[in-house]
């Protein structure tokens, strides 16, 4: 059997096709192709956190229907729970599933359902390997259709979790990159009955043995706490000193429509106390452009907030309707033209800032993950900053000094 497998959306999304995917593999007859005209099962997994996300992941079921009809077509992940009706439209043979049973996918196509290793054991042979530790929201911010389509709260057993990151770092993955929906909202007990939080789970993965680092997906502001300081400045390293902290937006008036719960002062209160312990870092956030009702002057006070904060990048995107949400039901909604131009000004502000965080590294010693390959060897530092490296590294975490900056990333040699 050959399998095609699309992901659109977060790392969780990812994490869980890959999950899927290791599973349909393990017959040791099936086999991964890119091409799904000549694909006998594929699998696409969806996000709907936009309009342009449901755009392109109803572009290619149509297009898959149409030119490999032959195949069997499964659609899962946020847009077939969200709206099975549209998916049903596009793709009129297609097994829908809803995130609920997404892992029961290799069960429902004939894969033997015996007890399985729960988590992954590679990544699609790259070196660095995301792992879903958490999902699920019930935050409800006023533009967010997610606490819709994945409102359960659950969280990783952290022996299963253990065992998943141990058998990562053995097979030779430099990198494990936390993800969840709440990453900060990790809770569970361990065999003892023990609370296990966060922080907790954190502190027992830095004792797995092996080089690697641990790096933070997305995960929120209130997160950054005393005790997560602590923990961060004591792992010498090993947590990547690399973070990316939603803000959405540097308006108080914005963030209080959108139902987020913290103000800019707060978030600014943190972000010093980060940068207090003393140890450069690479910070990024998530920023949304035209909001109903977003005045000229809101949009000036998050563009100053953004400034004094000295991001080094910015994912900047712009409001979309989520049918459903309080905000695609009122009122103040704002031109396409409007939203065009904001993003594209901040836009230019984020590359103005990759730029500054590429220079501001240049001359300094880093370890590097070779992360891919295409006409020139690439990876990513501890900082997240990418970098081209003038030959392939025997290892996968490589130290290397930073010579220029090329473009927004940096030219390096390795050591």
């Amino acid at each position: 059997m050959r399998l095609y497998t699309k992901t659109f959306g977060c790392r969780v999304n990812q994490y869980e096709t890959e999950g899927i995917k290791e599973k349909l593999l393990s017959d040791g007859v099936s086999v991964a192709t890119n091409d799904f005209e000549n694909a006998d099962l594929c699998i696409v997994n969806t996000c709907t956190v936009t309009a342009e996300a449901d755009k392109d992941a109803f572009q290619l079921m149509r297009r898959i229907t149409k030119r490999n009809p032959g195949a069997r077509l499964v659609v899962t992940g946020c847009l077939a729970q969200r709206d099975p009706g549209a998916v049903r439209e596009a793709a009129p043979a297609a097994t829908i599933v809803g995130n609920a049973e997404k892992e029961d996918i290799p069960s429902m196509l004939g894969c033997s359902t015996a007890p399985q290793y729960a988590g992954i054991k590679g990544f699609s042979n790259r070196s660095r390997a995301f792992v879903k530790v958490q999902d699920g929201c019930n935050m409800h911010c006023t533009y967010c259709i997610i606490p819709s389509v994945r409102p359960t709260m659950t969280t990783k057993p952290i022996k299963a979790l253990e065992r998943e990151v141990r058998t990562l770092v053995e097979g030779g993955y430099g990198e494990i990159v936390l993800c969840g929906i709440r990453l900060g909202r990790y809770l569970t007990n361990d065999d003892n009955g023990r609370r296990v939080d966060f922080n907790a789970m954190l502190e027992r993965l830095l004792k797995i043995d092996g080089d690697f680092r641990i790096r933070l997906s997305s995960f929120e502001i209130t997160d950054i706490t005393a005790r997560f300081l602590d923990l961060f400045e004591a792992s010498n390293g090993k947590v990547a000193p690399s973070f990316h902290l939603p803000l959405q937006s540097g308006s108080q008036t914005i963030l209080e429509r959108m139902k987020r719960w913290y103000s800019p002062r707060f978030y600014a209160r943190r972000i010093n106390a980060l940068r207090e312990r003393g140890i450069d870092i690479g910070l990024f956030t998530d920023l949304m452009v035209g909001f109903p009702g977003e005045t000229e002057n809101e949009a000036k006070e998050s563009e100053d907030f953004v400034r004094l904060m000295k991001f080094d990048g910015l994912h900047v995107f712009r409001y979309s309707d989520r049918s459903g949400t309080p905000a695609a039901n009122g009122t103040g909604h704002l031109p396409a033209e409007i939203l065009k131009e904001r993003a594209g000004k901040m836009r230019a502000l984020s590359s103005h800032m990759q730029k500054a965080f590429a220079a501001r590294h240049v001359g300094q010693r880093r370890r590097v993950l070779v992360e891919s390959r295409g006409s020139r060897i690439e990876g990513i530092t501890e900082h997240f900053l990418r970098v081209s490296l003038d030959r392939k590294p025997e290892k996968a975490l490589s130290w290397a000094v930073l010579e220029r900056v090329d473009g927004n990333s940096v030219a390096a040699t390795l050591e």
